[in-house]
């Protein structure tokens, strides 16, 4: 901070830290002593023990997956900014970003959604992320339904016109 090239939206960090993990829990003590702000996460709701994958899922659909996707992938908002993609992020961090609504993300304080829905939320995001399942069918590449449509599609037509082909040699 500040960023080194400001812009609609700040870059993704490809540089390697700069500073030791002691470095940044003194920086976070630091910060924390400026005055109030959201607190780091009660370890009780990153454990996903007893969490409710598909609770988790119905509400990721409702107020996530117009900006992330339905696969927790990321994708295009306007004015170049994009929603990143959740896969491979640290428990921590999701819930983290879910109180603070970094940048063009809207706050989820805890009457919005409560701790244990934060908790659901981060179980569905891992679910999807271990492959437990394709949500909106087959995978393919995680694209959702749209990717199962798609390829419907495309299939039936195929076989429209291999028919029409076929019925057309057997016309006398």
């Amino acid at each position: 901070m500040p960023l080194n090239a400001p812009g609609v939206q700040a870059p993704e960090n490809t540089m390697n830290l700069k500073f030791s993990d002691e470095e940044i829990t003194q920086l976070a003590a630091y910060v924390d002593s400026l005055g109030a702000g959201p607190a780091v996460p009660d370890e009780e709701w990153l454990d996903l023990e007893g969490a409710d994958i598909a609770e988790g899922g119905r509400i990721f659909r409702t107020n996530c997956a117009m900006c992330h996707n339905s696969s927790g992938t990321g994708g295009a908002l306007t004015r170049g900014k994009y929603a990143p993609n959740l896969m491979n992020v640290d428990e921590q961090h999701i819930y983290e970003a879910m109180l603070t609504g970094p940048q063009s993300m809207p706050v989820f304080n805890d009457s919005n959604i409560t701790p244990q829905e934060k908790e659901d939320v981060i179980a569905f995001l891992k679910d999807i992320e271990e492959g437990g399942n394709a949500y909106g069918g087959n995978s393919m590449g995680s694209l959702g339904p749209a990717g199962d449509a798609a390829f419907v599609w495309t299939l039936g037509i195929g076989l429209l016109i291999g028919a029409a082909v076929w019925l057309g040699r057997k016309a006398p």
